[in-house]
């Protein structure tokens, strides 16, 4: 018998493909222009005579003088300047005799507009009385100014309706508070 040589075997695993070598060159390229680009971007140099975009160095802003036409006034030569004085308040009232600084006050916002009760606590305490605090009144309803004041300080009722009626126009005025009140008085700031 004859022998006949032997066939080949079919391999059994997958089967190479022939690598492209254009799209190997492609992803190459793409490679190469992307570091090239980053690294031009990172560590490229500077043009003279551009502004650097470091926040730190600014370039001069030009200025420039424009004529006016309003003359600035000058002090005559024997014109002397002095400034004036603020006065400072005596919290005593001369009249009555009472230490405004002695009666304390809360006082609150009736009428719903922000900020009311805070100006109306200015105003108390450039003349003098010890504000305590301020807030909301129960209700954002009341026309004009509403105070109240312990019976035990009601001497100071007249001084306080006559101080706020300079700012404020008085609605009603009572020596009711109760004696639970964390202040002598309550001013309600309304409308």
């Amino acid at each position: 018998m004859d022998e006949s040589p032997l066939e080949a075997i079919p391999a059994l695993g997958p089967q190479k493909r022939p690598v492209n070598k254009r799209f190997v060159y492609l992803i190459l390229t793409i490679l190469v222009l992307l570091v090239a680009f980053f690294s031009y971007r990172i560590f490229g140099t500077k043009e003279k005579g551009t502004i650097s975009q470091n926040p730190a160095v600014t370039a001069p802003i030009p200025t420039q003088t424009l004529p006016t036409e309003t003359p600035i006034p000058t002090l005559a030569p024997n014109v002397t300047v002095t400034p004036t004085a603020i006065p400072t308040l005596n919290p005593i009232d001369e009249a009555s005799g009472l230490d405004r600084s002695q009666l304390s006050i809360t006082v609150q916002n009736g009428s719903g507009e922000a900020g009311v009760a805070g100006k109306g606590a200015d105003t108390l305490k450039n003349l003098g009385y010890n504000v305590t605090g301020t807030g909301n009144a129960d209700n954002f309803d009341y026309a004009n100014v509403v105070i109240q004041i312990k019976s035990a300080s009601q001497n100071y009722l007249n001084l306080l309706q006559t101080d706020l009626g300079l700012s404020y126009t008085i609605g009603t005025t009572s020596a009711d508070l109760p004696d639970s009140f964390s202040s002598d008085a309550l001013v309600i700031i309304g409308k």
